[in-house]
């Protein structure tokens, strides 16, 4: 179980190893843990995605699925279709164990790489990330990465917290797709991402152009 000081402790830059271990040591109290605090980004997402994505039953690739929590809430609006990776084996094990009355919750899962997507470009319309691209977990770079990995047309909904909103690095990464024309931003909102005490967060849809 992580603490109260690792937890202060979350958004802070650290190496890839750093953050596998404290994914390694919180897989098994982690939903709990996120549950009592409030964690309403997940819901965000998957609402900001329901009023924009013109056909719920495209697969959708939750990229950093942790436990599957992202995947449950895309599930509750609808989309049909969902795929998951992320970089901790130990918290993909609990995202394999999610299933409901028409089977398991992902249709594929797999490890992902460190830096990576491990798709071809094209393969997804809807790309997820939700609380994934922030300080203390993935880097700024992994944005373009998953950008230009989206069909023609498609969608990346992500989160910013508000510590990370507030690094230059990862603002730079954000600008620089929207300057390029790699992408246009199509929905954002700031609100709650955990409780007030913790954070909140922007839930932010690009459009691959």
């Amino acid at each position: 179980m992580v603490d109260d000081n690792s937890k202060a402790k979350i958004w802070a830059p650290r190496s890839v190893g750093e953050t596998r271990a404290l994914y390694a040591d919180w897989a098994d109290t982690y939903e709990d843990d996120i549950t009592a605090m409030a964690y309403a980004t997940l819901d965000r997402i998957a609402e900001a995605l329901l009023t924009l994505a013109p056909d719920l039953t495209q697969p959708v690739l939750d990229f950093g699925c942790g436990t599957g929590l992202s995947g449950i809430a895309l599930k509750k609006k609808g989309f049909s279709t969902i795929d998951g990776t992320e970089i901790s084996p130990e918290m993909l094990v609990h995202a394999k164990e999610k299933a409901g009355p028409d089977g398991p919750l992902y249709r594929k899962l797999w490890l992902g790489t460190v830096g990576e997507i491990d798709v071809a470009p094209g393969d997804y319309g809807i790309i997820v990330a939700t609380g994934v691209i922030s300080l203390g977990a993935a880097p700024p770079d992994i944005l373009p990465v998953l950008a230009q990995a989206l069909a023609p047309g498609g969608l990346l909904a992500f989160s910013y917290n508000d510590p990370t909103l507030l690094d230059e690095n990862y603002m730079s990464a954000f600008n620089g797709l929207l300057s390029d024309g790699t992408a246009s931003q199509v929905f954002r909102e700031n609100g709650p991402h955990l409780n007030e005490a913790v954070t909140g967060s922007d839930v932010i849809v690009l459009h691959r152009t």
